[in-house]
C-alpha cells in the first residue's frame, strides 16, 4: 500500500494491473474466495432453498406455538416496532403476513423525536388498554427489561424479535421466545440480519406451519422478500450470506411488484421499474422511509404498504416533503457541527440543542466518514435529557464503547456502526472523558479504499457494467467494485448541487475522454485545477435517459497523481 495520501485523506490499497475483461471478470470472482464452480453458481444465482431452516432459530418453536394459539383464539396481536425504514419494513412484514393468516392484528411504532429507540411502560399501559393479549416486537425490545417485566406483570405476553445487541447483564427475560440470533444460546449460523431479516425469518416458519403446498408457501414468501430487501439494505447490515440471497431475490421481485404504494412510488419517481438496483433502495426508498419519523409521522410511511391505495399520492408528495426538510436541516447542521471539531481527537462530540432530533444520526454519519473517527451527535429533548446518536467508522465498536461506561446512561443500545444513548446532560463531560479514554486505547487506523484493480477506462463499457450486475447486490460485506484510472488529465470541472458539494468532471485518459462526477466532494474543490493529472477511484454502472442507456463513473477518491 503506498502512503500517499488522497483528497479524502485516504490510503490506496495496492492493486493489480489489468488490462483485458476476462481478466477483470476472473479476478473479481477470486477476490469473492469462491472455491469452486457450484460457489460461483449459487452466488451469481441464489435461491430461496439456500436460506437455512427458521427452525433452527432459538425460540422459533415458541413463537410459532404462542403465535398460531393467538389466531385460533382471535386474540389480539400487536406488534411493536422501531421508527426507521428497518423497523418499518420489519412492522409491515409481520402486519401483513399476519392479517393474510387471518389474525386479529394492530401495530404500534413509537416516535423517535419524544419516545426514543425501543418499547416503555407507558407503551405497554397503552397496549394493555386495548385488550391486547400478544407483543411481537420488530427490530427492538431486547434489551428493555423495565417494560418486558411490566408486560408480564400485566398478563400480556411477549415475543422479541430483534437483531441489536443484547445487554449481557439481562440474564432473564419475562418473555415467551427472544428471536435474535446474537444471544449467546443462540447456534443459527448468520448473525447479521436486520430487524426486516428476522421477521422475514418469522413468516418464513409461519409458511411451513400454514402451506403444505410448496407453491403456495413459495407466494406467499415471494410478496414479502422485496420489503424485508427494503430493510436490509436501509440497516447497512453485510449483504453476504442470507442478507444477500434475499436482496437478490427481493430487487428481482421488485420489478413486478404487488405493492402498490412501491408502484406508485416509482412513477412518481419516475424509475424504470426494470432497472431497480440497491441503489434504488438507498438513496431513493429508504431515505424518504426515514424522512417520516425523523421529521413527520411515521404512520405515513407505514401506511404507504398497508393504508388504503387511494391515498398513495397523497403520502408521497408529504414524505418527499419531509425529506426535502431533512435535506436541508441537515445542511445547516453539518455546517453548526464544524466549530466543535477537537483537533486529533480519538472521538468527537457534537452538541447543539437547537438540532433536531430526528437528523442526529445523519450528522454523526457524515462527520464520522469525514473525521475518520468515531462521532456523536447530540441535542436536548423536550424533557431535558440529552439525546444522542452515534457512528463509528470500520475498525471501531460504538455498542462496546458504550458499555464501557453504561452506568453514565439513561438508555443506550445499537451495534458495531451505529448506537444512541439517552443520558442526563450533566454527565456529557464524563461521558466525554470515558469515550475519550476508550477509544484513544484503541490501535489508531488510517482509513483505507479497497482497490480493486487498476485499469484503463475503456475496460469499463457496458459489457463490465452487465458482468458487475450479476455479483451485486452491494453493500458492506460486497463492496461494490472500486476501479484505478492512472494518469488522467482533468480537462474541466463544474461545480454543481444544491450546496455546491458535487462536481462534474471531464476527464481524459489514455484512449478516450469522458465523463465522471464526485458527490458530496466540497472539500475536494480547492484542489481541483483544469489540466492537473491525477489518479483516480471511480465505481462504475449504467441509467437510463429518454430510453436511452448511458454509462455513470462516479468518482470515490483522487490524489496527485506521481
Amino acid at each position: 500500500m503506498s502512503d500517499q495520501l488522497s483528497f479524502a485523506k485516504k490510503l490506496w490499497s495496492q492493486a493489480p494491473l489489468i488490462q483485458s475483461k476476462e481478466k477483470l471478470y476472473e479476478h473479481i470472482l477470486q477476490n469473492k474466495k469462491l472455491k469452486n464452480h457450484e460457489e460461483i453458481s449459487d452466488f451469481l444465482s441464489p435461491q430461496m432453498d439456500q436460506l437455512h431452516s427458521p427452525w433452527i432459530m432459538k425460540g422459533m418453536k415458541e413463537a410459532m406455538s404462542r403465535i398460531t394459539e393467538a389466531i385460533k383464539k382471535s386474540e389480539r396481536i400487536m406488534i411493536f416496532g422501531d421508527f426507521d425504514a428497518d423497523g418499518i419494513t420489519s412492522t409491515v412484514i409481520l402486519v401483513a403476513a399476519l392479517k393474510e393468516l387471518g389474525a386479529q392484528i394492530s401495530y404500534r411504532i413509537p416516535d423517535r423525536n419524544t419516545d426514543s429507540h425501543g418499547i416503555k411502560p407507558h407503551h405497554v399501559d397503552e397496549i394493555a388498554s386495548q385488550k391486547v393479549k400478544l407483543i411481537i416486537t420488530c427490530d427492538c425490545g431486547v434489551n428493555d427489561l423495565e417494560a418486558l417485566q411490566y408486560a408480564f406483570e400485566k398478563k400480556i405476553d411477549v415475543i422479541i424479535t430483534d437483531h441489536h445487541t443484547p445487554d449481557e447483564n439481562i440474564q432473564k427475560r419475562p418473555v415467551i421466545a427472544t428471536i435474535n440470533p446474537l444471544m449467546k444460546e443462540c447456534s443459527y449460523p448468520e448473525k447479521n440480519l436486520s430487524g426486516a431479516g428476522i421477521a422475514f425469518k418469522l413468516i418464513s416458519a409461519l409458511a411451513e406451519k400454514y402451506f403444505d403446498n410448496k407453491a403456495e408457501k413459495t407466494n406467499f414468501l415471494h410478496k414479502y422478500i422485496e420489503i424485508a430487501t427494503i430493510g436490509i439494505i436501509a440497516d447497512c447490515v453485510p449483504l453476504i450470506g442470507e442478507n444477500r440471497i434475499i436482496t437478490k431475490l427481493g430487487l428481482e421481485q421488485m420489478k413486478t411488484t404487488q405493492w402498490t404504494g412501491l408502484r406508485h412510488f416509482f412513477i412518481s419517481n419516475e424509475i424504470d421499474q426494470q432497472n431497480i438496483d440497491e441503489q434504488t433502495i438507498g438513496f431513493a426508498i429508504a431515505p424518504r422511509l426515514n424522512a417520516a419519523s425523523r421529521i413527520g409521522d411515521v404512520t405515513i410511511a407505514t401506511q404507504l404498504f398497508l393504508g388504503d391505495e387511494n391515498q398513495h399520492p397523497a403520502r408521497l408528495n408529504q414524505l418527499e416533503h419531509w425529506n426535502k426538510k431533512r435535506k436541508h436541516l441537515t445542511h445547516i447542521s453539518l455546517q453548526e457541527s464544524h466549530d466543535q471539531v477537537r483537533p486529533k481527537a480519538s472521538v468527537q462530540i457534537f452538541v447543539n440543542e437547537n438540532w433536531h432530533p430526528g437528523i442526529l444520526g445523519l450528522i454523526a454519519s457524515k462527520q464520522s466518514e469525514t473525521l475518520g473517527v468515531p462521532v456523536i451527535a447530540a441535542t436536548l429533548r423536550a424533557d431535558g435529557l440529552l439525546a444522542a446518536s452515534c457512528r463509528a467508522p470500520e475498525g471501531s465498536h460504538m455498542a462496546q464503547a458504550l458499555q464501557s461506561c453504561r452506568q453514565l446512561f439513561t438508555h443506550f443500545g445499537g451495534h458495531a456502526g451505529a448506537a444512541g444513548f439517552v443520558a442526563q446532560p450533566k454527565h456529557l463531560e464524563a461521558i466525554r472523558e470515558a469515550l475519550d479514554t476508550h477509544f484513544s486505547q484503541q490501535s489508531s487506523i488510517v482509513p483505507s479504499h479497497e482497490v480493486n484493480a487498476f485499469v484503463s477506462s475503456h475496460i469499463l463499457d457496458f459489457e463490465t457494467i452487465d458482468f458487475l450486475k450479476t455479483i451485486a447486490p452491494f453493500g458492506i460485506g460486497n463492496l461494490e467494485p472500486v476501479f484505478g484510472l492512472q494518469g488522467v488529465t482533468i480537462q474541466d470541472y463544474k461545480i454543481m448541487g444544491t450546496h455546491k458539494n458535487h462536481i462534474r468532471l471531464t476527464l481524459a485518459g489514455e484512449s478516450e475522454n469522458f465523463q465522471a462526477i464526485a458527490f458530496f466532494a466540497e472539500t475536494w474543490i480547492n484542489r481541483i485545477t483544469s489540466g492537473q493529472i491525477v489518479d483516480i477511484l471511480c465505481t462504475v454502472s449504467d441509467s437510463y435517459w429518454q430510453g436511452q442507456r448511458r454509462r455513470e463513473v462516479r468518482v470515490v477518491d483522487i490524489r496527485e497523481s506521481l
